[in-house]
């Protein structure tokens, strides 16, 4: 039902010179809640914001054809039994299973309480969200522009390691860019979820409303790249932030802007000992063209 997705070999974060410098020194990363993002769409604030009639029959006209068109063979432990049981009784129709179809669809049940009422569970969970915001290139004019200060900043790679299976950076997922008129769940995506069993059905609502990001002809999201990696605050924090601690051996290099001052870079590769005293560090450097190289100077 869900994309599989390539999982990078690594992650990148985009960080100004000051930043870096907790980052190194504490071995910490920041999570934040949405409300902290730069795009105030970003996180949909509520599953579904217009579940009307029109609405709640196109979702079960496309549970219907879900159903009609599901293949005789599909693995039953994924959907739900009222699904299965819906399969099975259009496939009892047999030649006539248009009329079946028809027929089918002349009815209509309102789920339009427990649409609210999930909205109002999707608020309260959405207020412990914590979510980490990584990129997939060490090359990303758009994120050395906005996150690392113009080229002053400094960008640290994390490596998906295959010793760390437990390492957070494995459960990245990417920000799907969509039109704003399709950041809420859609009728194809209700259809879906509602075939599905109860578990893999929360987690495409999950899915669904935290990795949605809209396409901006303005601001141009979609050129982040961006991936996530969403966790929740722990009951003893507060605000809307959270430095979580990153294992040293997840950061393998650091790339300085082209820009950086020599005092911030010296006092950052400075930092590269100990726990840290195998990162590697590179400088950025630009050709007339302004395509990016990196140059080890560690």
């Amino acid at each position: 039902m869900y994309a599989i997705h390539s999982q990078p070999k690594s992650f990148f974060k985009y960080m100004t010179a000051s930043t870096a410098e907790k980052v190194l020194k504490n071995k910490t990363l920041r999570w934040s809640h949405p409300s902290e993002f730069d795009d105030t769409l970003d996180v949909a604030q509520v599953c579904d914001g217009k579940m009307d009639n029109e609405k709640q029959k196109r979702i079960q006209d496309s549970v219907i054809d879900l159903a009609t068109n599901f293949p005789a063979n599909y693995n039953k432990n994924n959907t739900n039994e009222i699904f299965n049981c819906l399969c099975y009784c259009i496939s009892l129709s047999g030649n006539d299973k248009a009329s079946a179809i028809a027929e089918l669809k002349k009815g209509m049940i309102d789920i339009s309480k427990s649409i609210a009422a999930l909205n109002e569970c999707w608020k309260e969970i959405r207020n412990d969200f914590r979510i980490i915001c990584l990129g997939i290139e060490n090359d990303n004019h758009r994120l050395w522009n906005d996150y690392a200060e113009k080229h002053k900043g400094v960008v640290i790679e994390l490596a998906c390691r295959d010793d760390h299976p437990e390492s957070p950076w494995h459960i990245a997922q990417p920000v799907e860019y969509m039109n704003e008129k399709d950041l809420f769940i859609t009728a194809e995506d209700w259809a879906e979820m509602l075939s599905l069993n109860i578990n893999d059905g929360i987690k495409g609502i999950f899915e669904k409303c935290t990795l949605r990001k809209a396409k901006d002809n303005e601001h141009k999201w979609s050129e982040q790249n961006e991936w996530r990696v969403i966790d929740m605050r722990m009951p003893h924090e507060t605000g809307t932030v959270s430095d979580s601690d990153v294992d040293p051996n997840d950061i393998s290099a650091v790339y300085f802007g082209h820009k950086i001052d020599s005092e911030d870079q010296d006092r950052l590769l400075d930092l590269l000992k100990g726990e840290l005293s195998h990162v590697f560090a590179f400088r950025c450097e630009l050709d007339n063209s302004q395509n990016m190289s990196f140059r080890k100077i560690k």
